[in-house]
């Protein structure tokens, strides 16, 4: 793997992306700084906007820079150049994740620091926002194996909206085990064995899917 032309790749992709990655982030900030408010109307709404952007970051950089190089052609001219399967592969995913976990990453943050700083807000949903957070990574991660695998928008589309089912289903079921909501509800840190096992299980899914999306990309002879 030659990690110079690793480099280049990606920035180029960096820089392709970056009015809509400052677009999510401005959308993430702002959502974030809405559920921080006193106002359970407010913070309801601007939980939906985490989770919308979420949602629209994920489909649209897979889209955009992985998707969008096999309908406009711009994959073979890239492969023309003297830059392996291999290079091209490890940049694509690599960015992909990365303009995924900036916005994805600022959003977590706030919202666990609002949990500490905030004097209306309570410690203890510091617990139940990683575990949310990481099943939306854990489903854009398996959106990410379905375009690597499949190489269609169509299909992909199809596992994002299974995953926002998914989503909704998690949701209703986590936030009503008496355990979580106790935890949400302390004023102090802790962590309930649901909650760790909840991320063990989305972690292992997260690291999993990732490592299938490097395997298969790399496998593959011909991306053009």
């Amino acid at each position: 793997m030659n990690a110079n032309a690793v480099r280049i790749l990606f920035l180029k992709d960096l820089y392709l992306s970056r009015r809509f990655l400052f677009g999510y982030l401005a959308g993430a900030m702002a959502s974030a700084i809405m559920t921080c408010l006193p106002y359970k109307a407010a913070s309801d709404v601007g939980f939906i906007l985490m989770i919308t952007v979420t949602i629209a970051t994920g489909i649209h950089m897979i889209g955009l820079l992985m998707l969008g190089d096999g309908l406009e052609h711009t994959r073979a001219f890239v492969l023309s150049m003297p830059v392996s399967v291999l290079d091209y592969s490890v940049s694509k995913i690599a960015v992909v994740l990365c303009t995924f976990l900036i916005p994805w990453s600022l959003m977590l943050g706030l919202a666990m620091m609002g949990s500490f700083l905030l004097p209306y807000a309570k410690p203890g949903v510091v617990v139940v926002l990683p575990a949310i957070f990481c099943f939306m990574l854990s489903c854009f991660t398996i959106q990410l194996v379905s375009a690597v695998v499949t190489d269609s928008i169509g299909w992909t589309i199809v596992v994002m909206v299974a995953g926002n089912v998914g989503l909704n289903l998690f949701l209703m079921n986590f936030n009503a085990d008496p355990s979580v909501i106790a935890a949400a509800k302390s004023e102090t840190v802790t962590w309930p064995p649901l909650v760790l096992q909840v991320l063990a299980v989305e972690w292992l899914v997260i690291l999993g899917a990732i490592a299938m999306a490097f395997y298969f990309q790399t496998r593959k002879r011909d991306l053009v």
